[in-house]
């Protein structure tokens, strides 16, 4: 039994998404077309034509009846034909007019070249929020106004006002600035860069970042994503999209305004470094200029990904490998330490003078031959996982000759190799011999290691990417029930410090281990509990100036206690655990404007520029302890158990970051870490109880595992199946599963005839963003390994699928269950289907929608039992449409 969402999310066919009719039309209606030199009319014209767009272009003015040759329409309504797109470029006056034309005509999207008006900004910004209103109005997706425009090759489409033309290629190029998108065509022209689609987006428009992403991600002609940003309006669909799109595809971003950003509360991360941790656990890859998104995309595209950091470089010329060396040196790359016998081996290869280590110099007089022995040599050493191989010119053998030979290496091996064919930027010949062995050329010895370095951080992020930690700990289950109440009785509605009791209580329902402490209104008390919790001990005043002191002896603290005390507030007498050895970190959660809350840890007094590392919650135990050691020097030491429990501390406040949508802030510090313990000894927590209501998430970036899905389901007979969300690491179970089904079940959940998926559905069926997606799968057998740590899948099966994938607009989503034959017609499907409308509902989903084969009559009377509504496809006789409100 199978049933599936239209067939757009499976197939790799052309594009079909809600965005086609702008990224791939049919047909474009060019509203100001003219004659005229310098209009923006003639040069979009004359762009679209040159392009060569396969479509159909109409020519619109009602001021003229031919424009160069090609017949002028009045309006889009007097072309009499269907219109996918229009492209405006009139008087800002008639926009919304013209608008309303292209409405009536049919079209699906606009892109609008008119600039708001000039003069008084105010009324610009109103204007332009005014068109964008309009057209979602008319159901128009809308990119502008001010827009740089659009080009897609594939289609011979290059409908914007650039004087560059863009070459075909299978990068797509997506910029918040049509000034940037025109500065990098022009780069990549003498580069020999191609772009499949290139589309500047507006800040404030109707088609945002996300979605675009979204349309790239299932776009055949695209291989690999380049972004400019310059801000993000909705985080929470940005890296929805963005963590779907670099599953399946390489993304390189490139942000521009850091210089701009100021550190905010002390401690807090800027902006821009969340930023930046952002993109790490998307997957996807940062660079810092525009040449670097080139030569990011070409190690990509060029290069196989290494296993891990250890590089090599083999050059016929010191100088060249020293730079090299350098280089990797500043950005942290360990050269890698030749084993025994490839030292062995270069004792038959290198002349004498050469050293037998890395750098490997081959020497300036060096055959082809000698170079390539050199170079194989060394890519089969196991501890090497990628090399730099240089070259600088020579009289013994051509460029081209030398590129040759080291291209026939590397084409061999399996590890990357990344070039620098120094001299060379002219010679075509050598570039193109080692592309076609799979060698990007970056033409200086500093610029290959940054490819490599590339390479590896995209590595790195990936492997991110996969991670899928829940919202709980595993073991310590929070009570959030404590917690919330605690929280409710909060007499001030807005933003408020916790009070020193309320604080432990909320440490104490998160299980976060913490010292004793005792209120004290005068010296005598400070004294009276500094003896029961015996010395050192640490005086704190709360309050809007926080301030504490250690204090060793009873002198220490009477002196301490005059020194903070004001207008006889109380202050807290806090205990200092007995740890031999302990090192001091300090914990810290802050609300990032954009990304919500982020995580923070580092030596205590972190704020200390470059002592501390930052994480997206939520967290699981790998990304822990990958926090740890992103502290560098602060953890560098820290025994294993001790390292551990620094961990499960990140835990359980990473639990309550996803937990508590009201907590604004929190500092955890000094906290004691030795001997397998970490106690908080201080702790300061706001919060802001307007917010505590926020649904599912929404106050994080990124979306936890749902762990609350996870649960048993009875069958009719009885039996009991384990059901939870699919996770990365489920790909070999989807894969078995569907390579299990019989041809007929796998032709009606996939329409076609589909003998195994391919990697990039493995990918994209197991790899899911569960703000946006959700497959429950139903196993049988001892599955409850595979549940929240996700470490085996412990002898357990699929036994059925079922899964939903919101639209753009996410009020409705696309529905798909399939059920192993096996387990077909003892209930299976209709108790995973009702566990999947219950949390679609629960995420706000107002309806499904799905596709049926007529051919399938069990999956009709499974539609009907269920509640769906049936109508005929419009676009296929063979198809039913079903469809069921939620709500």
């Amino acid at each position: 039994m199978a049933l599936k969402g239209p067939r757009t999310r499976d197939l790799p066919t052309a594009m079909q998404h809600s965005l086609r009719a702008l990224l791939a039309p049919a047909s474009v209606a060019l509203v100001g077309a003219s004659e005229r030199p310098g209009a923006i009319g003639r040069v979009v014209f004359e762009n679209i034509r040159a392009g060569g767009f396969t479509g159909a272009l109409h020519a619109v003015n009602p001021n003229h009846r031919r424009i160069f040759g090609a017949r002028s329409f009045a309006t889009i309504a007097r072309i009499g034909e269907p219109v996918d797109l229009a492209v405006i470029a009139t008087p800002a006056a008639s926009v919304r007019a013209v608008l309303d034309d292209a409405a009536a005509a049919g079209a699906k999207a606009a892109v609008v070249i008119t600039a708001a008006p000039g003069g008084d900004p105010q009324q610009a910004r109103e204007w332009a929020d005014s068109v964008v209103a309009h057209a979602k109005s008319l159901r128009i997706r809308l990119v502008g106004p001010g827009a740089f425009g659009v080009i897609r090759t594939d289609i011979g489409l290059n409908a914007t006002f650039s004087d560059v033309a863009a070459g075909k290629g299978r990068l797509a190029l997506v910029s918040q600035s049509g000034a940037v998108c025109t500065a990098m065509l022009d780069f990549a022209a003498p580069m020999g860069i191609g772009f499949s689609s290139v589309i500047s987006l507006n800040e404030d428009g109707d088609v945002d970042v996300g979605e675009l992403l979204d349309a790239l991600l299932t776009d055949t002609a695209t291989d690999g994503i380049l972004m400019y940003v310059e801000a993000i309006a909705d985080a929470r669909r940005f890296m929805s999209a963005l963590r779907a799109a670099a599953r399946v595809k390489p993304v390189v971003v490139l942000k521009a305004g850091r210089s701009l950003e100021i550190r905010g509360d002390e401690g807090a991360p800027t902006p821009d470094e969340v930023f930046d941790v952002a993109l790490h656990r998307a997957g996807t890859l940062r660079v810092q200029t525009y040449t670097q998104l080139f030569a990011a995309a070409r190690a990509l595209a060029m290069a196989r990904i290494p296993r891990g950091d250890r590089l090599a470089i083999v050059a016929n010329g010191r100088g060249a490998a020293l730079l090299a060396a350098d280089r990797a040196f500043d950005l942290g790359m360990p050269l890698a330490a030749l084993s025994k016998a490839t030292r062995e081996r270069l004792d038959t290869l290198l002349p004498g003078e050469s050293a037998r280590s890395n750098p490997v110099d081959v020497r300036g007089y060096a055959t082809a031959a000698d170079y390539a022995a050199t170079l194989a040599a060394t890519l089969a050493d196991d501890n090497v996982d990628a090399v730099v191989a240089l070259y600088v010119p020579r009289p013994i053998d051509s460029p081209q000759d030398m590129a040759r030979a080291a291209a026939q290496v590397a084409q061999a091996s399996g590890k990357p190799v990344l070039a620098a064919w120094l001299g060379a930027v002219d010679r075509n010949a050598a570039h193109a011999a080692l592309e076609a062995g799979g060698v990007a050329n970056f033409y200086t010895p500093e610029n290959a290691v940054e490819g490599f370095a590339f390479l590896a951080a995209y590595r790195r992020n990936q492997q991110w990417l996969l991670e899928a930690p829940s919202s709980m700990t595993d073991g310590d289950t929070p009570d959030l029930g404590a917690a919330g109440g605690l929280l409710s009785r909060q007499r001030t509605a807005g933003p408020a410090r916790l009070a020193p009791a309320d604080t432990v209580a909320l440490l104490d329902a998160f299980r976060i281990a913490h010292v004793d402490a005792s209120p004290a209104a005068s010296a005598a008390d400070a004294r009276a509990a500094a003896r029961r919790l015996r010395y050192p001990v640490l005086l704190v005043r709360d309050g809007d100036d926080p301030r504490r002191t250690l204090a060793a002896n009873t002198r220490a603290l009477e002196q301490s206690f005059a020194q903070l005390s004001v207008d006889g507030e109380p202050l807290r007498v806090v205990a200092t655990p007995r740890i031999d050895g302990a090192r001091v970190f300090a914990v810290g959660v802050h609300v990032d404007a954009t990304f919500g809350p982020v995580i923070t840890l580092g030596a205590a007094s972190y704020f200390t520029r470059g002592a501390s590392a930052t994480m997206l919650p939520p967290l699981n135990r790998r990304l822990a302890l990958d926090l740890v050691a992103g502290c560098g020097e602060a953890t560098a030491g820290l025994a294993d158990p001790s390292r551990e429990a620094l961990a499960r501390l990140l835990l359980q406040v990473s639990a309550l970051a996803c937990a508590l949508p009201s907590l604004q802030a929190m500092v955890l510090e000094p906290v004691m870490v030795g001997g397998g313990e970490a106690m908080v000894v201080d702790a300061r927590i706001d919060v802001d109880t307007t917010r505590a209501l926020l649904p599912h998430y929404a106050h994080m970036a990124i979306h936890p595992y749902p762990v609350e899905l996870e649960g048993d389901v009875r069958l009719r007979d009885g039996q009991r199946l384990f059901v939870r969300p699919i996770r990365p690491e489920d790909a070999d179970l989807e894969r078995r599963f569907v390579a299990g089904l019989s041809d007929q079940t796998r032709y009606f959940r996939f329409f076609y005839q589909l003998h195994e998926l391919t990697p990039q559905m493995l990918a994209r069926f197991t790899q899911v963003d569960y703000d946006r997606e959700l497959a429950l799968v139903a196993f049988v057998g001892d599955a409850r390994g595979c549940a929240r740590d996700g470490r085996g899948r412990a002898g357990g099966e699929f036994v059925a699928i079922a899964r939903y994938v919101l639209n753009a607009d996410r009020s409705a989503a696309e529905f798909a269950v399939v059920v192993a034959d096996a387990w077909q017609r003892r209930g299976v499907g209709y108790a995973l289907m009702q566990r999947l409308m219950d949390a679609a509902r629960n995420n706000g989903v107002a309806r499904f929608e799905g596709t049926v084969l007529r051919g399938n009559p069990t999956m009709l009377r499974f539609s009907a039992a269920l509640g769906f509504t049936m109508s005929d496809d419009p676009a296929d006789a063979e198809q039913v449409i079903v469809s069921l409100p939620l709500s």
